[in-house]
């Protein structure tokens, strides 16, 4: 028997988008006045630094639901990405390496949260059957076998498992479309028939 339940939040979270939009915004403000300030060469483009991190600071703060929409934030990532690379790769040519590191890392972090946000795919689900409960990718730990688990109960849209050695997992769900009761009754019986598997601590 195999129960998928799908959890209320998603496993990209908008907070999490909004945050990396607005770190990319000060790093570019404070890159752009300081290029602006201290530079008579690249002056003009340490002041269209400054304001393009000026703009995005202002557009993710303001308009957020449309810097977070999924195809506004992908292009978005990809300015990003391109700003801080060409930032790093200037800062290297010039050895400047307190800005290399920076852009540098900053560059790699956008690279992983465009990967991670096309990823995500947006829903994460819990997959209960006769091997144990699989957890979403987010959690710490992925899998929870039988032997390990003492009740299985969803109440008021929450499910929560306790497991034996006092451990406690709990997500907000969707309402599944299958009989809890039945649910409930069969996972029961999955925690009776493993008992005998669990691990006896002798000291």
């Amino acid at each position: 028997m195999d129960y998928t339940l799908q959890l209320v939040e998603e496993k990209v979270k908008r907070h999490q988008v909004t945050a990396l939009h607005l770190t990319c915004g000060l790093a570019f403000l404070g890159g752009g006045a300081v290029i602006f300030a201290y530079n008579s060469v690249i002056t003009q483009w340490g002041l269209a630094l400054l304001l393009f991190g000026l703009a995005l600071m202002s557009l993710t703060i303001f308009k957020n639901k449309v810097v977070t929409a999924p195809k506004s934030n992908t292009i978005i990532r990809v300015l990003e990405l391109l700003v801080s690379a060409a930032l790093c790769i200037y800062s290297a040519t010039q050895r400047w390496n307190f800005p290399i590191g920076i852009y540098g890392i900053l560059g790699a972090g956008i690279a992983y949260a465009m990967f991670w946000e096309r990823s995500a795919g947006g829903k994460q689900f819990i997959l209960i059957n006769e091997d144990g409960i699989k957890l979403p990718i987010d959690s710490r730990k992925r899998f929870i076998q039988w032997p390990e688990v003492d009740k299985v109960i969803f109440r008021f849209g929450t499910l929560s498992v306790n497991c034996a050695d006092n451990r406690m997992f709990q997500w907000n769900m969707h309402n599944p479309d299958f009989d809890m009761a039945v649910f409930e009754s069969w996972c029961d019986q999955q925690v009776e028939a493993n008992k005998s598997k669990r691990l006896v601590d002798d000291w």
